[in-house]
């Protein structure tokens, strides 16, 4: 009988973690510039879940695909015959509401947050929840919001949402492990220890950080959590007329990790030319125009969502308003990154071109 020797299998290859490592970084370079800068709300479509009615522009089931991943952009709306969404409770917080349009209330751990049309609505990082649920306060009117999250900062927090109790116009199926467990807020969590007290200056760089978090710690017990938008001064500057809702200058705001602000273009206008290095959220309020990034055009409408993209060497931005007779507005958010890598971030932050009314107002002095 012949005798078969068999060959020993070879091992598959196995990458290198530093090739690896490598391959990873070239990927989401390549996503980031080539993803996805104009979403169009005529291409979200209005969907009913178990926690209300509204549209969902980017969360984590199209991160791959965008420009700039790691936003959580939806557009919640309260209709008549639905006045209030499901109940949810947020582990770790830090969410931006800015209310689009109508009257509305969130009870958020039993305190009442009444807002309106221009309000800007925070639900900051807590040690424990934030347990809450919206309710439109004017029947047979609409009252809608923009809402806004950045998962880079969650993640750090150990975010979790689990539902509370469904919208009424859900009807669907109850899954219970999306459901807050019993156990949702761990008892480290309401752990305390001894009080720390500093009658001068601290002694050691660990005391130093205790101060900070006593210092916080106050800060936070009268922060607002409520940006009215009659409280905000409306500014003209280089890249044109803001009102600023959240700054980094501000030291009142009870989240301060996303900045926010509005933009308005005045008719047949421009905002100035921007280097920056991307990452920024725009949301079109009302108006048409168009913005150039890098040399190429997007064309945007009311509820549009336009991306400045994170990429090398930054992005080259401006703002022009098509309409030659009403005023365009955008809601424009970013991460707070200043104090942490700085204004310049990899790229360097430019203005290029002042807008025409900062030119004006600066002829007329």
């Amino acid at each position: 009988m012949e005798k078969v020797t068999e060959r020993a299998r070879e091992a598959e290859p196995t990458l290198d973690p530093y090739d690896a490592s490598l391959r990873f970084k070239i990927e989401m370079s390549r996503r980031r510039k080539e993803g996805k800068v104009l979403l169009k709300a005529q291409d979200t479509p209005w969907r009913q879940n178990r926690h209300g009615f509204g549209k969902t522009y980017s969360n984590s089931t199209n991160w791959p695909e965008l420009a700039v991943p790691g936003w959580s952009i939806s557009r919640p709306n309260y209709q008549h015959e639905q006045y209030k969404r499901g109940k949810h409770t947020h582990r770790g917080g830090g969410r931006l509401l800015f209310c689009l349009e109508g009257k509305g209330r969130t009870i958020n751990n039993g305190i009442n947050l009444d807002w309106e049309a221009g309000d800007l609505e925070l639900l900051p990082v807590t040690r424990t929840e934030n347990s809450h649920q919206h309710f439109n306060m004017e029947m047979g009117k609409p009252c809608g919001q923009l809402v806004l999250m950045f998962w880079p900062f969650m993640e750090a927090t150990a975010n979790e949402t689990r539902q509370v109790t469904d919208a009424p116009a859900w009807k669907g199926e109850k899954k219970e492990e999306l459901y807050r467990p019993d156990d949702f807020v761990p008892d480290q969590a309401l752990l305390e220890g001894y009080p720390i007290q500093f009658s001068g200056p601290p002694t050691n760089l660990l005391d130093d950080i205790l101060l900070r978090r006593n210092k916080w710690r106050e800060y936070m017990s009268k922060a607002r959590w409520i940006i009215k938008e009659k409280d905000q001064p409306l500014e003209t500057n280089r890249n044109g007329i803001y009102r600023w809702y959240i700054h980094p200058s501000f030291q009142d705001v009870a989240m301060k990790q996303i900045l926010f602000w509005t933009h308005e273009i005045p008719p047949a206008s421009r905002s100035g030319k921007q280097k920056l290095q991307g990452g920024r959220v725009h949301f079109v309020l009302s108006g048409r125009g168009y913005t150039v990034i890098n040399g190429k055009r997007y064309d945007w409408g009311p509820e549009d969502v336009i991306l400045s993209p994170i990429i090398a060497g930054g992005v080259v931005m401006q703002h022009f308003n098509a309409d030659p007779l009403k005023p365009a507005k955008l809601a424009c958010a970013e991460p707070n990154w200043f104090d942490i890598i700085g204004v310049d971030m990899a790229c360097g932050f430019e203005i290029l071109e002042d807008c025409p009314e900062w030119k004006a107002l600066q002829k007329n002095k």
